[in-house]
């Protein structure tokens, strides 16, 4: 088969354009550290990036709602273990009441600081997070409890907050107002009658106020060891998503970023190619050109 001076040129004008092409290729990995600059250069492994990227931006979700829902379970620990102080302090003023020997200014003045008791109770009733109210069920906007003097109304509900934490896994954050001060034993209630029974001087109602106190710790205690399982569970979770999207970014980063050692590696052998092709195809069309014009 003849070689013809024209398929010569192709050739020649073939191979120079394929090492550009390379070398564009390298010069651009080199400069932006990543393998593709468009779908088509690797498509499986364009999408494989594409999953792992919607994989990340969920498990980021995940982690702002576990690290929301922590807080949420903070704010509402460190409220219920104010109240669990308050609450002991409500039994020693109870056993000091309960003695006879107390005189009706001692007790009125015992009774004055329960009622402070209780309208600190209120205020931690009314804890909030973040300007939500975090034991008003799903009502977080309105205040949960007011003193109505005689009881405390809730004025929330019994709705459940949860955070989707895993794909299809939801926790429950929040622990409404109702089942923890006003459950089996009402809080409020607890020192309303305690104060009450100061004010009128009835010992032995006093007396038995004090094992009411202690129902009262007992709710608290409750709902102080739901809040440390749920927390030790968003604990649990996040520790594992954040381990999850180490080994996501990982694998991500062996899909599409670039070698940049290999790159300029690759780039410098292809540069010598490239002028290769360029000072070979000049002296192949300059040996045309003179036997042409023989």
């Amino acid at each position: 088969m003849r070689i013809t001076n024209s398929m010569l040129s192709n050739t020649i004008l073939k191979n120079i354009s394929a090492s550009y092409e390379r070398l564009e290729k390298y010069e651009a990995q080199l400069s932006s550290g990543k393998l593709f600059r468009r779908p088509s250069d690797n498509p499986i492994a364009v999408r494989q990036a594409m999953d792992i990227r919607a994989s990340l931006k969920d498990i980021d979700q995940y982690l702002g709602n576990i690290e929301d829902g922590i807080s949420w379970l903070d704010t509402a620990d460190t409220a219920l273990r104010n109240a669990s102080d308050l609450l002991h302090r409500a039994k020693e003023l109870a056993v000091r009441g309960a003695n006879a020997t107390n005189s009706q200014d001692e007790l009125q003045a015992i009774a004055l600081e329960v009622d402070q008791l209780l309208e600190n109770m209120i205020s931690i009733g009314n804890t909030t997070f973040a300007d939500r109210y975090v034991f008003a069920g799903h009502k977080t906007t309105t205040v949960p409890f007011t003193n109505a003097g005689s009881t405390v109304n809730y004025n929330g509900d019994s709705g459940s907050i949860s955070y989707e934490i895993e794909k299809g896994i939801t926790a429950q954050v929040n622990l409404p107002g109702d089942n923890v001060f006003k459950g089996t034993t009402d809080v409020f209630q607890v020192l309303i009658d305690l104060r009450d029974h100061l004010r009128a001087g009835n010992y032995s109602a006093v007396s038995q106020d004090t094992s009411r106190v202690d129902d009262a710790l007992g709710a608290i205690t409750n709902a102080l060891t739901v809040i440390g399982a749920r927390t030790n569970h968003l604990e649990l979770t996040r520790d594992r998503q954040e381990q999850a999207k180490i080994n996501l970014s990982e694998i991500l980063s062996n899909i599409e970023d670039a070698d940049l050692a290999e790159v300029i590696v690759k780039l410098k052998m292809e540069e010598n190619v490239y002028q290769s092709a360029l000072l070979t195809g000049s002296m192949a069309m300059q040996k045309s050109l003179i036997d042409f014009l023989k």
